[in-house]
């Protein structure tokens, strides 16, 4: 790790000079942190950014660098000093731009500042790359020292980096974007322990999966739409229950997913269509919203969580034993023959 001294002023001179210490990473989610830590993160998640479902190429997003738990009874002297480094997977993505808030308004640190690694994007032999494009950048640093006397804060914003998606994994992919090093220090140039969270950006795509299923020689025709791996058993796991009530199982291999059921009316329905019950590994999913027309209902669903998921749907209604459209027959056949034998009968009785 690069030592980098940092001359500032304080009030009118103030030496401080920032110490490499290695930083913690951890998985925690960012509000399980007892003292101070960075964190990354997106408009909608502070440890997942979303990519998709749409094609994702071409795509951008940012990627929000903030500072957190600032406090007097952790940093007693305030803040002084603050150096990040960020790196990702420049396969995967490239910046495009970044806003630095060190010192602004909402920003890490009282400013003026002054600048011992002045922010921006770095090759990975270290070279700045002054300008776009940024394709051959695979870390961003800043390091900054205040001018200005101890700051205290909570969730202040170091700096913004927006990225390009370049490819797009099928059907899903993850690329990390981390700290290498991190470090905190007061305003007298003492270290402060501090931790750091990293951010992973998933990037998804739709596939439709279609299913057959095949009930009492009948085939019904289902499709699952899903930016995750669908593995289904035969016949989707189709169940007939006693109860009147149908279900379907199959899994799903992604994190954080989605999918979205399409089930035709004369296979299995719901009254209301709010009516049926979606259940991953054995609980509700994150959120659902389920509609239909006259011909299909479509139950869509999202997950979380790494591994292989169990998917249960299960409807108020399956296909009866006989069809509607037979039973509607053959009450109108009994109809009839009840119609002629009746008729028969009269005219025997008038010809006595």
């Amino acid at each position: 790790m690069k030592r980098i001294d940092v001359i500032l002023l304080m009030i009118s001179i103030l030496a401080l000079t920032i110490v490499a210490s290695a930083s913690t990473l951890k998985t925690a989610s960012a509000q399980s942190f007892a003292g101070p830590f960075y964190d990354i993160e997106s408009a909608t998640n502070t440890t997942t950014i979303m990519m998709g479902p749409a094609p994702a190429v071409g795509q951008t997003f940012t990627a929000t660098i903030k500072l957190y738990n600032v406090t007097t009874g952790d940093v007693s002297a305030g803040a002084g000093g603050v150096e990040v480094h960020v790196t990702w997977n420049n396969t995967l993505i490239e910046p495009v731009s970044f806003t630095n808030d060190i010192g602004q308004p909402g920003g890490a640190l009282n400013g003026p500042v002054i600048y011992g690694i002045n922010p921006g994007f770095f090759d990975s032999a270290g070279n700045v790359i002054a300008s776009a494009p940024y394709t051959n950048a695979t870390e961003f640093k800043v390091a900054a020292a205040s001018t200005a006397g101890p700051w205290w804060g909570d969730g202040a914003v170091v700096a913004v980096l927006t990225f390009k998606v370049d490819l797009q994994p099928q059907p899903w992919g993850t690329c990390p974007i981390g700290f290498s090093y991190s470090e905190l220090d007061d305003s007298n140039a003492a270290v402060v322990a501090s931790s750091a969270e990293n951010a992973t950006y998933t990037i998804t795509t739709i596939t439709t999966t279609p299913e057959p299923v095949t009930f009492q020689g009948t085939p019904y025709s289902l499709s699952i739409d899903s930016d995750s791996q669908i593995i289904a058993p035969a016949n989707l796991g189709f169940q007939n229950n006693t109860d009147g009530s149908g279900s379907i199982t199959f899994n799903v291999t992604s994190p954080d997913g989605f999918c979205n059921v399409t089930v035709p009316l004369n296979f299995m329905y719901s009254i209301p269509a709010s009516n049926w019950t979606i259940m991953v590994d054995g609980a509700q999913p994150l959120s659902q919203s389920i509609t239909s027309d006259s011909v299909n209902t479509y139950v869509w669903f999202n997950w979380s969580g790494a591994g292989n998921h169990v998917i249960m749907l299960t409807s108020t209604n399956a296909v009866p034993e006989f069809p509607a459209i037979s039973i509607i027959l053959f009450l109108m056949v009994t109809t009839l023959i009840v119609i002629s034998a009746a008729t028969v009968i009269r005219r025997r009785k008038l010809q006595r």
